[in-house]
């Protein structure tokens, strides 16, 4: 999916917006720009929450059945 609405540069900064503070964000203001983003940015902006969730459980294979 490709947001050609926004350029890469703006996309940039909101993801990074969005990786440094989600934790103090409300998720209706979270949602909102997330959903702005292209697939790839998103992607990025998964990748570090899931990296940030992983590191504050102790595991990176918390949600696994094994």
């Amino acid at each position: 999916m490709t947001n050609k609405q926004y350029s890469d540069s703006w996309q940039r900064k909101i993801t990074a917006k969005l990786i440094e503070g989600f934790e103090e964000m409300d998720e209706a203001e979270f949602d909102s720009a997330y959903n702005k983003l292209d697939y790839e940015y998103q992607s990025r902006v998964d990748h570090a929450r899931r990296e940030f969730v992983d590191a504050a459980v102790g595991d990176e294979h918390w949600d696994s059945d094994d």
